[in-house]
């Protein structure tokens, strides 16, 4: 297994200090009482592996945890089906949560896909184009892609080469955004409606590349900007909540039931 990082071992003790803390103030049974299931929630994975990276990591034993946890008390709906309700009556949808995978890490198939499965739950991955069929294997290959395709995973763009779009020249960025969905749907035989912003915070896009996203034909984008979707979000500018390393299951568990602010930590 790779070294853990003192960096991520403060942020592990500091969270559960913070659910010890809770947990002895009351604060936890508050909070129970207080979960807010209106509103859609978009969760952001990352790698699903026992091999720890900081903050983007999640293990296979979580991973199946907060799944089962999903299952018995919310609805898991796909991405696309979302939207569809974000503009017309997401009361309908209020308390689902959407799952989605960000740079379609290989682990993404070795692990995720069989317990997506299990649980029969539709998930999208933002796959980078220039990252398929990479020599290492870390990423997806085009093999794994298709098979996922055909069982209830879908695929959206997360640029040609992952490069932050706020930085890059404006041909660079009709290149990343325009690019990856030629390369996408060449490589997958049909449409990609979806996009994610590489990083995703609110400095790593703007007005600009959301309108140069509009006009390269996709449907929607995700952002990682913290929050929940509602009637008046910008379907251009979904909000999304990140499962990190260092979340223990009660601070998953608030984070979904939206009884807890976003720990920058």
């Amino acid at each position: 297994m790779t070294a853990i990082s003192p960096r991520y071992l403060l942020k592990r003790i500091i969270k559960n200090v913070i659910c010890i803390i809770t947990t002895c103030s009351g604060y936890q049974r508050v909070c129970r009482n207080k979960t807010n299931k209106k509103g859609l929630t978009i969760l952001t994975y990352h790698s699903i592996s026992n091999e720890i990276e900081p903050d983007e990591t999640v293990t296979p034993e979580e991973f199946e945890k907060q799944l089962q946890y999903i299952k018995e008390n919310y609805k898991v709906i796909s991405l696309e089906e979302a939207v569809e309700y974000i503009q017309t009556d997401i009361e309908k949808i209020s308390g689902s949560i959407v799952i989605t995978f960000d740079d379609g890490y290989s682990d993404n198939y070795r692990y995720a896909y069989p317990l997506l499965n299990k649980h029969n739950f539709p998930a999208t991955i933002f796959l980078v184009s220039d990252f398929i069929n990479d020599k290492e294997g870390k990423y997806l290959s085009q093999s794994q892609i298709n098979e996922m395709k055909s069982n209830n995973i879908s695929f959206g763009s997360h640029t040609v080469s992952h490069r932050i779009l706020t930085g890059l020249r404006n041909e660079e960025i009709i290149r990343e955004i325009r690019g990856s969905k030629d390369i996408l749907e060449s490589r997958l035989g049909q449409r990609i409606n979806s996009f994610a912003y590489p990083v995703g915070t609110m400095v790593d896009f703007n007005d600009g590349i959301i309108k140069t996203v509009r006009a390269s034909k996709y449907v929607y984008a995700c952002s990682n900007v913290y929050g929940i979707n509602g009637n008046n979000t910008d379907i251009f500018a979904l909000k999304r909540i990140g499962v990190e390393t260092t979340d223990n299951f009660f601070i998953f568990k608030k984070k979904i039931g939206r009884s807890i602010e976003h720990l920058v930590i």
